[in-house]
């Protein structure tokens, strides 16, 4: 019984002691060395409606531990959505931290709002502090930087868009996708990615309209766990591009050459945009013969070009010359240009008047214009200006004009 009584003695001492600590530390300043170290938020800007996350970061820097009571989060601008997570904390121990996370819904209007932490401690003493959280709705842009003017049935064009990111804060699973009726596209999609602020991306398409219809294409991304999108609608109407390849048919020549007959003549870039793979050829009821079925001239940049020869047969008075081509895309585009064969040469109208790269202004036109130049009295000419020179440096032309002032003089006398 005696030991018992001594053991009984003890744990009594000992826990008046523990008790004594508390009530210590509770009715202490223990309290004011807890502080807000740090608060954050994400998304870091919020869009209207967007769900997000506000986080408080407390530390005790003292050296007594702190009993917490409660911590909440007061504000008439947001929508707290776990407002009672943290009805019961308890103590933050010498040195340690302790964090805070509240759930909000962002459904004010754009601005800037300042929610009011508390943090409530065991006694009468709290803590409290305002924290900025900005809602901004402004989404990505999209940029139309090159599309063609028109578009061609079943022709594919590319279409190059920049997406830009005019927030305050990043976004990230930025995905480019095309969608419309009679729209198909060789890219499903384009993943960005993250886009920082004030940066930019860009994304091209090759789009294939079946007819007259609207593109739109729709940039998604996330900001913080919320999913925006943006869109941008882009019309397909069929007409002639303006800046496409335009290879021109002139200074034609058609000549006989025993079974069959060669027509020569250039091809010209009058267009914008490079043609490539030109290929020159006949028609019906023209038919192509060996030795130059088809000519094959490559690629011309716009103002360039080159000449070619084509052999065939044929029983009619009209040649139908066909020039087949690509533009950058790949598709395949035919122009067909009547040719009379009753005329050895013959101009096409709407050919450039100039030359092609490389040339002199006007060389394009001469094949057709030789015989307008006065060949015969220009050698005369020529010839004249020898003999004078010849006369003048032999001292012949000083010897007839010294002969003529005297013959003049003799006449004179008389």
């Amino acid at each position: 019984m005696r030991l018992s009584f001594k053991h009984a003695i003890i744990l009594l001492i000992v826990l008046i002691s523990a008790v004594h600590v508390v009530s210590a530390e509770d009715t202490g300043d223990a309290y004011s060395y807890v502080a807000i170290t740090s608060t954050s938020s994400d998304p870091q800007v919020f869009m209207h409606g967007d769900t997000g996350t506000i986080t408080i970061n407390v530390k005790n820097t003292g050296t007594e531990s702190v009993s917490i009571n409660r911590a909440a989060l007061y504000t008439k601008d947001l929508k707290v959505l776990n407002d009672e997570a943290y009805d019961t904390v308890g103590y933050i121990g010498a040195g340690n931290e302790m964090q805070f996370t509240f759930t909000v819904k962002a459904d004010s209007p754009d601005g800037i709002y300042y929610p009011r932490f508390y943090l409530d401690f065991t006694g009468s003493n709290s803590l409290s502090y305002s924290l900025p959280v900005k809602i901004e709705s402004t989404g990505l842009v999209i940029a139309v930087t090159d599309s063609p003017d028109y578009y061609q049935e079943e022709n594919t064009d590319r279409i190059i868009l920049s997406i830009g990111n005019p927030r305050e804060n990043s976004v990230s699973g930025v995905t480019v996708t095309v969608k419309g009726d009679g729209i198909s596209s060789r890219q499903t999609s384009h993943f960005i990615g993250s886009l920082s602020s004030d940066a930019s991306s860009a994304v091209s398409f090759d789009v294939t309209p079946e007819y007259e219809t609207d593109m739109t294409f729709a940039v998604t991304y996330n900001n913080g766990m919320n999913t925006h999108t943006s869109e941008i609608t882009i019309p397909a109407v069929f007409g002639e591009d303006k800046m496409s390849a335009n290879p021109v048919l002139n200074n034609v020549e058609i000549s006989g050459s025993g079974s069959y007959m060669t027509l020569s003549g250039d091809i010209s870039n009058a267009g914008i945009d490079e043609a490539k793979s030109i290929v020159v050829t006949v028609g019906s009821p023209a038919v192509a013969v060996d030795p130059y079925k088809s000519y094959v001239i490559g690629s011309l940049e716009a103002d360039d070009f080159s000449s070619f020869d084509v052999t065939f047969t044929s029983t009619s008075d009209e040649v139908p010359v066909i020039i087949s081509y690509k533009d950058e895309d790949g598709n395949n585009y035919e122009k067909k240009v009547s040719v009379s064969t009753n005329s050895g040469s013959s101009g096409i109208s709407g050919a450039p008047s100039g030359g092609g790269r490389g040339g002199m202004p006007g060389m394009g036109n001469m094949g057709s214009g030789m015989s307008s130049i006065p060949v015969f009295e220009i050698f005369i000419v020529i010839i004249s200006g020898i003999v004078l020179v010849f006369a003048w440096r032999k001292g012949i032309l000083k010897k007839a004009v010294n002969f003529g002032r005297e013959r003049m003089n003799t006449l004179q006398k008389r």
